[in-house]
């Protein structure tokens, strides 16, 4: 199914939406690696139990059920709570975001190519300018573990960029 621009539009407003209030509600968030992460259908400024790839899961998922559009989950395991950042490069390789052009609800994916280590999930469309946002420490960048935004160029400095990577629904 292809998106209207104004679906894609409405989509990343609820996907700035979701991780603007995560990040002003910080510390309900806690960082734990723990499958299944649960969570899905809550609001951002509710407690929170999850890591950076659960992030991500439920940022799509809070967008979906906003617009009403199906978006399917970045982790490829359908909204179960078991994905993590192998099962999201492997279901987002194919869909690379073109290099300094990236839009909200693109996602970053740290480590290399065998052995993924963070995510985060943009929401603030840029080149290296632009803000992603991540829940936790799969990364030495972010000084708390709960939801922060940092620019790419300081995450690329930060650790190995494997690439960023569009949802197949915002194509």
């Amino acid at each position: 199914m292809t998106l209207s621009p104004t679906q894609k539009k409405n989509v990343r407003s609820a996907i700035t939406d979701f991780c603007v209030r995560a990040e002003a509600n910080r510390l309900r968030w806690m960082y734990v690696e723990q499958r299944p992460f649960w969570g899905y259908g809550q609001p951002p400024e509710a407690p929170h139990i999850a890591d950076c790839s659960a992030y991500v899961s439920l940022v799509f998922n809070w967008a979906m059920h906003r617009t009403g559009i199906y978006l399917p989950d970045p982790l490829g395991e359908h909204y179960s709570g078991i994905g993590n950042t192998d099962t999201e490069y492997n279901f987002l390789k194919s869909h690379p975001a073109p290099p300094g052009k990236y839009l909200v609800g693109d996602m970053a994916i740290f480590g290399t190519a065998w052995h993924t280590i963070h995510t985060a999930i943009c929401q603030k469309a840029g080149g290296d300018n632009a803000v992603f946002s991540s829940n936790g420490h799969g990364s030495t960048i972010f000084n708390r573990d709960a939801p922060e935004p940092v620019t790419l160029a300081a995450a690329k400095a930060a650790q190995p960029l494997v690439g960023v990577f569009r949802n197949p629904a915002l194509l």
